[in-house]
Protein backbone atom coordinates (compact mmCIF):
# COMPACT_ATOMS: atom_id res chain seq x y z
CA UNK A 1 0.00 0.00 0.00
CA UNK A 2 2.93 2.67 0.89
CA UNK A 3 3.88 1.98 -2.51
CA UNK A 4 0.87 2.14 -4.08
CA UNK A 5 1.08 5.82 -1.99
CA UNK A 6 4.35 6.97 -3.28
CA UNK A 7 3.35 6.35 -7.02
CA UNK A 8 0.29 8.04 -6.49
CA UNK A 9 2.28 11.65 -4.98
CA UNK A 10 4.87 11.09 -8.28
CA UNK A 11 1.65 11.19 -10.85
CA UNK A 12 1.06 14.69 -8.81
CA UNK A 13 4.52 15.61 -9.39
CA UNK A 14 5.29 14.44 -12.64
CA UNK A 15 1.78 15.32 -14.26
CA UNK A 16 0.70 18.06 -12.83
CA UNK A 17 -1.79 19.29 -14.78
CA UNK A 18 -1.66 22.33 -17.42
CA UNK A 19 -0.45 21.66 -20.49
CA UNK A 20 -0.27 19.23 -22.96
CA UNK A 21 2.67 16.96 -24.24
CA UNK A 22 3.51 16.17 -27.17
CA UNK A 23 4.00 18.49 -30.17
CA UNK A 24 6.61 17.68 -32.53
CA UNK A 25 8.96 19.83 -34.11
CA UNK A 26 11.72 19.59 -36.36
CA UNK A 27 15.06 18.91 -34.44
CA UNK A 28 13.39 17.60 -31.18
CA UNK A 29 14.13 13.64 -29.99
CA UNK A 30 10.85 11.13 -30.62
CA UNK A 31 7.99 11.62 -28.91
CA UNK A 32 7.21 9.02 -27.02
CA UNK A 33 4.11 6.74 -27.44
CA UNK A 34 3.42 4.37 -24.90
CA UNK A 35 1.19 1.59 -25.82
CA UNK A 36 -0.49 -0.13 -23.26
CA UNK A 37 -2.43 -3.91 -24.48
CA UNK A 38 -5.09 -5.52 -22.21
CA UNK A 39 -3.95 -8.60 -23.76
CA UNK A 40 -0.74 -10.57 -25.08
CA UNK A 41 1.53 -10.08 -27.66
CA UNK A 42 0.66 -13.38 -29.65
CA UNK A 43 -3.11 -12.52 -29.35
CA UNK A 44 -3.84 -11.98 -32.94
CA UNK A 45 -5.67 -8.95 -31.94
CA UNK A 46 -3.05 -7.16 -30.54
CA UNK A 47 -0.86 -7.80 -33.34
CA UNK A 48 -3.07 -6.23 -36.04
CA UNK A 49 -3.98 -3.31 -33.78
CA UNK A 50 -0.29 -2.39 -33.79
CA UNK A 51 -0.31 -2.61 -37.34
CA UNK A 52 -3.00 -0.22 -37.49
CA UNK A 53 -0.94 2.23 -35.12
CA UNK A 54 2.13 2.07 -37.19
CA UNK A 55 0.70 2.94 -40.27
CA UNK A 56 -1.12 6.04 -38.71
CA UNK A 57 1.71 7.28 -37.23
CA UNK A 58 4.08 6.11 -40.19
CA UNK A 59 6.72 9.57 -40.93
CA UNK A 60 6.11 11.24 -37.74
CA UNK A 61 9.45 11.00 -35.25
CA UNK A 62 8.14 8.73 -32.55
CA UNK A 63 9.00 6.30 -29.87
CA UNK A 64 6.79 3.53 -29.48
CA UNK A 65 7.03 1.78 -26.05
CA UNK A 66 4.60 -1.56 -25.44
CA UNK A 67 3.46 -3.57 -22.81
CA UNK A 68 1.03 -5.70 -22.26
CA UNK A 69 -1.46 -7.18 -19.17
CA UNK A 70 -2.61 -10.52 -20.10
CA UNK A 71 -6.21 -10.16 -19.04
CA UNK A 72 -7.20 -13.10 -21.34
CA UNK A 73 -5.19 -15.38 -19.18
CA UNK A 74 -4.55 -13.86 -16.03
CA UNK A 75 -8.04 -12.89 -14.47
CA UNK A 76 -6.91 -12.41 -11.06
CA UNK A 77 -7.73 -8.32 -10.43
CA UNK A 78 -5.11 -8.41 -7.51
CA UNK A 79 -2.72 -9.19 -10.51
CA UNK A 80 -4.05 -6.97 -12.82
CA UNK A 81 -4.10 -3.96 -10.59
CA UNK A 82 -0.38 -4.67 -9.87
CA UNK A 83 0.43 -4.46 -13.94
CA UNK A 84 -1.37 -1.59 -14.08
CA UNK A 85 0.74 0.13 -11.20
CA UNK A 86 3.83 -1.48 -13.05
CA UNK A 87 2.88 0.44 -16.44
CA UNK A 88 2.38 3.37 -14.42
CA UNK A 89 5.52 3.78 -12.95
CA UNK A 90 6.88 2.74 -16.52
CA UNK A 91 5.22 6.12 -17.65
CA UNK A 92 6.96 8.04 -14.25
CA UNK A 93 10.07 7.28 -15.76
CA UNK A 94 9.67 7.50 -19.87
CA UNK A 95 7.57 10.47 -19.43
CA UNK A 96 5.79 9.81 -23.04
CA UNK A 97 3.14 12.36 -24.49
CA UNK A 98 0.55 9.99 -25.56
CA UNK A 99 -0.24 7.16 -23.92
CA UNK A 100 -2.34 4.65 -26.06
CA UNK A 101 -4.35 2.17 -24.13
CA UNK A 102 -6.47 -0.72 -25.45
CA UNK A 103 -9.15 -3.02 -24.52
CA UNK A 104 -10.83 -2.58 -21.24
CA UNK A 105 -8.52 -3.83 -18.83
CA UNK A 106 -6.52 -1.34 -19.58
CA UNK A 107 -8.66 1.23 -18.36
CA UNK A 108 -9.98 -0.51 -15.75
CA UNK A 109 -6.60 -0.46 -13.88
CA UNK A 110 -4.63 2.27 -15.70
CA UNK A 111 -6.49 5.12 -16.93
CA UNK A 112 -9.46 5.31 -15.19
CA UNK A 113 -7.51 5.66 -11.74
CA UNK A 114 -4.42 7.26 -12.53
CA UNK A 115 -4.46 9.15 -15.33
CA UNK A 116 -7.52 10.30 -15.87
CA UNK A 117 -8.47 14.04 -16.36
CA UNK A 118 -4.48 15.01 -15.85
CA UNK A 119 -2.60 17.42 -17.75
CA UNK A 120 -0.08 15.04 -18.91
CA UNK A 121 0.23 12.73 -20.48
CA UNK A 122 -2.80 12.65 -23.21
CA UNK A 123 -4.83 9.15 -23.66
CA UNK A 124 -6.21 7.69 -26.41
CA UNK A 125 -8.07 4.56 -25.44
CA UNK A 126 -9.50 2.17 -28.46
CA UNK A 127 -10.78 -1.25 -28.20
CA UNK A 128 -13.41 -0.25 -25.44
CA UNK A 129 -16.47 -2.07 -25.01
CA UNK A 130 -17.69 -0.38 -21.92
CA UNK A 131 -19.69 2.45 -21.82
CA UNK A 132 -17.45 5.02 -21.64
CA UNK A 133 -19.22 6.79 -18.53
CA UNK A 134 -17.59 3.51 -16.56
CA UNK A 135 -14.27 5.15 -16.89
CA UNK A 136 -15.54 8.78 -16.70
CA UNK A 137 -14.38 9.26 -20.48
CA UNK A 138 -14.60 11.74 -22.42
CA UNK A 139 -12.28 13.56 -20.07
CA UNK A 140 -9.85 16.79 -20.50
CA UNK A 141 -7.04 14.56 -21.20
CA UNK A 142 -8.67 11.41 -22.75
CA UNK A 143 -10.46 10.20 -26.31
CA UNK A 144 -10.39 7.82 -28.32
CA UNK A 145 -12.36 4.69 -29.91
CA UNK A 146 -15.02 2.21 -28.92
CA UNK A 147 -15.18 -0.64 -30.54
CA UNK A 148 -18.78 -1.65 -31.79
CA UNK A 149 -19.72 -5.94 -33.17
CA UNK A 150 -21.16 -5.83 -36.32
CA UNK A 151 -24.27 -8.03 -35.14
CA UNK A 152 -26.43 -6.94 -37.61
CA UNK A 153 -24.71 -7.00 -40.68
CA UNK A 154 -23.29 -10.54 -39.41
CA UNK A 155 -27.18 -12.03 -38.88
CA UNK A 156 -27.81 -10.57 -42.31
CA UNK A 157 -24.92 -12.26 -43.87
CA UNK A 158 -25.92 -15.95 -42.00
CA UNK A 159 -29.42 -15.67 -43.99
CA UNK A 160 -28.55 -14.32 -47.06
CA UNK A 161 -25.92 -17.72 -47.36
CA UNK A 162 -28.54 -19.95 -45.59
CA UNK A 163 -32.24 -19.24 -45.51
CA UNK A 164 -33.76 -21.25 -43.35
CA UNK A 165 -31.43 -20.39 -40.80
CA UNK A 166 -34.16 -18.61 -38.43
CA UNK A 167 -33.09 -19.32 -34.91
CA UNK A 168 -29.70 -18.61 -33.93
CA UNK A 169 -27.73 -19.75 -30.63
CA UNK A 170 -24.56 -17.87 -29.21
CA UNK A 171 -22.28 -18.52 -27.03
CA UNK A 172 -20.01 -16.12 -25.25
CA UNK A 173 -17.87 -16.31 -22.07
CA UNK A 174 -17.89 -14.84 -18.67
CA UNK A 175 -15.24 -11.86 -19.72
CA UNK A 176 -16.51 -8.35 -19.24
CA UNK A 177 -15.97 -8.01 -22.56
CA UNK A 178 -18.65 -10.32 -23.60
CA UNK A 179 -21.09 -8.76 -20.83
CA UNK A 180 -20.40 -5.25 -22.76
CA UNK A 181 -21.05 -6.58 -26.13
CA UNK A 182 -24.17 -7.82 -25.17
CA UNK A 183 -25.25 -4.89 -23.76
CA UNK A 184 -24.16 -3.70 -27.13
CA UNK A 185 -26.24 -6.16 -28.88
CA UNK A 186 -29.12 -5.48 -27.09
CA UNK A 187 -29.57 -1.47 -27.44
CA UNK A 188 -28.87 -2.06 -31.44
CA UNK A 189 -31.68 -4.24 -31.81
CA UNK A 190 -33.83 -1.45 -29.59
CA UNK A 191 -32.57 1.19 -32.06
CA UNK A 192 -32.63 -0.56 -34.91
CA UNK A 193 -35.48 -3.40 -34.51
CA UNK A 194 -35.46 -7.22 -35.14
CA UNK A 195 -31.80 -9.07 -36.09
CA UNK A 196 -32.23 -10.91 -39.54
CA UNK A 197 -32.24 -13.90 -37.56
CA UNK A 198 -33.64 -14.77 -33.72
CA UNK A 199 -31.54 -15.47 -31.34
CA UNK A 200 -33.15 -18.47 -29.43
CA UNK A 201 -30.38 -18.95 -26.74
CA UNK A 202 -27.44 -15.85 -25.37
CA UNK A 203 -25.69 -18.47 -22.91
CA UNK A 204 -22.44 -17.40 -21.37
CA UNK A 205 -20.17 -19.43 -19.21
CA UNK A 206 -16.32 -19.96 -17.73
CA UNK A 207 -15.92 -23.36 -18.17
CA UNK A 208 -14.65 -25.46 -21.42
CA UNK A 209 -16.40 -28.53 -20.59
CA UNK A 210 -19.85 -26.20 -19.90
CA UNK A 211 -18.83 -24.70 -23.39
CA UNK A 212 -18.92 -28.35 -24.87
CA UNK A 213 -22.73 -29.01 -23.35
CA UNK A 214 -23.87 -25.61 -24.67
CA UNK A 215 -22.44 -26.49 -28.18
CA UNK A 216 -24.18 -29.50 -28.42
CA UNK A 217 -27.97 -28.41 -26.63
CA UNK A 218 -27.35 -25.80 -29.50
CA UNK A 219 -27.60 -28.98 -32.08
CA UNK A 220 -31.10 -29.68 -31.36
CA UNK A 221 -32.40 -26.22 -30.40
CA UNK A 222 -30.93 -23.86 -33.03
CA UNK A 223 -30.48 -23.73 -36.74
CA UNK A 224 -27.12 -21.72 -36.43
CA UNK A 225 -24.54 -21.22 -33.99
CA UNK A 226 -23.15 -17.75 -33.24
CA UNK A 227 -19.86 -17.61 -30.95
CA UNK A 228 -18.93 -14.44 -29.36
CA UNK A 229 -15.69 -14.31 -27.50
CA UNK A 230 -14.11 -17.94 -25.85
CA UNK A 231 -10.49 -16.95 -25.05
CA UNK A 232 -11.23 -17.29 -21.41
CA UNK A 233 -13.01 -20.09 -20.35
CA UNK A 234 -11.46 -22.73 -18.17
CA UNK A 235 -10.58 -26.39 -17.42
CA UNK A 236 -12.99 -27.24 -14.70
CA UNK A 237 -10.43 -30.41 -13.88
CA UNK A 238 -7.03 -28.34 -14.16
CA UNK A 239 -8.02 -24.64 -13.74
CA UNK A 240 -5.60 -23.69 -16.51
CA UNK A 241 -7.10 -20.92 -19.25
CA UNK A 242 -7.48 -23.64 -22.44
CA UNK A 243 -6.53 -21.84 -25.41
CA UNK A 244 -8.73 -20.27 -28.25
CA UNK A 245 -7.32 -22.61 -30.57
CA UNK A 246 -8.33 -25.64 -28.70
CA UNK A 247 -12.11 -24.54 -27.90
CA UNK A 248 -12.15 -23.00 -31.78
CA UNK A 249 -10.96 -26.86 -32.79
CA UNK A 250 -12.86 -28.42 -30.88
CA UNK A 251 -16.33 -26.57 -31.44
CA UNK A 252 -15.43 -26.95 -35.27
CA UNK A 253 -15.31 -31.36 -34.30
CA UNK A 254 -18.92 -31.35 -32.56
CA UNK A 255 -20.98 -28.45 -34.22
CA UNK A 256 -23.45 -29.71 -37.66
CA UNK A 257 -24.62 -25.87 -37.50
CA UNK A 258 -23.63 -23.15 -39.83
CA UNK A 259 -21.28 -20.70 -37.63
CA UNK A 260 -21.36 -16.67 -37.28
CA UNK A 261 -18.54 -14.97 -35.57
CA UNK A 262 -17.94 -11.19 -34.89
CA UNK A 263 -14.24 -11.31 -33.83
CA UNK A 264 -11.13 -11.24 -35.78
CA UNK A 265 -9.71 -14.53 -34.88
CA UNK A 266 -12.34 -15.79 -37.18
CA UNK A 267 -10.09 -16.21 -39.78
CA UNK A 268 -7.98 -18.55 -38.07
CA UNK A 269 -10.89 -20.39 -35.72
CA UNK A 270 -13.10 -21.60 -38.76
CA UNK A 271 -16.46 -19.95 -38.54
CA UNK A 272 -18.43 -20.20 -41.86
CA UNK A 273 -19.01 -16.48 -42.33
CA UNK A 274 -19.34 -12.95 -40.65
CA UNK A 275 -18.83 -9.54 -40.76
CA UNK A 276 -15.95 -9.08 -38.85
CA UNK A 277 -14.62 -5.68 -36.87
CA UNK A 278 -11.18 -4.88 -37.20
CA UNK A 279 -8.45 -4.28 -35.21
CA UNK A 280 -6.36 -2.77 -37.25
CA UNK A 281 -9.21 0.04 -37.82
CA UNK A 282 -9.21 0.32 -34.03
CA UNK A 283 -5.28 0.95 -34.72
CA UNK A 284 -5.52 3.22 -37.22
CA UNK A 285 -8.11 5.54 -35.89
CA UNK A 286 -6.21 5.55 -32.32
CA UNK A 287 -3.42 6.44 -33.99
CA UNK A 288 -4.38 9.40 -36.08
CA UNK A 289 -6.19 10.61 -33.02
CA UNK A 290 -2.40 10.38 -31.49
CA UNK A 291 -1.46 11.90 -34.61
CA UNK A 292 -3.08 15.08 -33.78
CA UNK A 293 -2.41 15.49 -30.60
CA UNK A 294 1.22 15.30 -31.49
CA UNK A 295 0.91 17.23 -34.53
CA UNK A 296 -1.22 19.87 -33.17
CA UNK A 297 -0.39 20.09 -29.68
CA UNK A 298 -3.92 19.29 -29.24
CA UNK A 299 -5.58 18.41 -25.78
CA UNK A 300 -6.84 14.41 -26.35
CA UNK A 301 -10.20 15.60 -24.73
CA UNK A 302 -11.10 18.12 -27.41
CA UNK A 303 -11.31 15.17 -29.99
CA UNK A 304 -14.66 13.52 -30.39
CA UNK A 305 -15.05 9.89 -29.67
CA UNK A 306 -15.04 7.53 -32.98
CA UNK A 307 -16.39 4.17 -33.41
CA UNK A 308 -15.03 1.69 -36.21
CA UNK A 309 -17.57 1.36 -38.84
CA UNK A 310 -15.83 -0.70 -41.68
CA UNK A 311 -16.58 -4.34 -41.72
CA UNK A 312 -14.70 -7.45 -42.89
CA UNK A 313 -17.11 -9.98 -44.68
CA UNK A 314 -16.03 -13.01 -44.50
CA UNK A 315 -16.47 -16.36 -45.79
CA UNK A 316 -15.10 -19.60 -45.41
CA UNK A 317 -15.57 -22.10 -47.93
CA UNK A 318 -13.88 -25.19 -46.16
CA UNK A 319 -16.07 -24.74 -43.53
CA UNK A 320 -19.34 -23.93 -45.91
CA UNK A 321 -18.72 -27.73 -47.91
CA UNK A 322 -18.06 -29.48 -44.49
CA UNK A 323 -21.22 -28.34 -43.58
CA UNK A 324 -23.06 -28.86 -46.71
CA UNK A 325 -23.81 -25.05 -47.03
CA UNK A 326 -23.54 -23.60 -50.51
CA UNK A 327 -22.61 -20.83 -50.35
CA UNK A 328 -23.93 -18.04 -53.14
CA UNK A 329 -21.17 -17.11 -55.90
CA UNK A 330 -22.21 -13.19 -55.73
CA UNK A 331 -21.73 -13.04 -51.67
CA UNK A 332 -18.07 -14.87 -52.43
CA UNK A 333 -17.69 -12.29 -54.88
CA UNK A 334 -18.48 -9.75 -52.94
CA UNK A 335 -16.37 -10.70 -49.98
CA UNK A 336 -12.98 -9.13 -48.55
CA UNK A 337 -11.83 -12.34 -47.38
CA UNK A 338 -12.15 -15.91 -48.61
CA UNK A 339 -10.93 -19.07 -47.13
CA UNK A 340 -10.27 -21.78 -49.09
Amino acid sequence: MRWVLICLLLVQALFPGGSALGQTRAGQSPARVFVVHSYDAEYVWCQALNQGLRAALRGLPVELETVYLDAKHDLDQDSLRAKGMNALAKIFERRPAVVIAVDDAAQTHLVAPHLRNRGEPQVIFCGVNAPLSLYGYPAKNVSGVRERWHFRESFALLRKIQPSARRVALLTDMSESSGYVLDDMAEERRQGGPFAVKTVAVRRTDSFQQWQRLVRAAQKNADALALGIYLSLRDENTGAVVPGDTVAAWTDSANRLPTVGFADYVLRHGQMCGVLESAQEQGQLAGAMARQVLERGLAAGGLPVRVNTKGIVVVNLRTADRLKVQIPFEIIEAAEVVLK
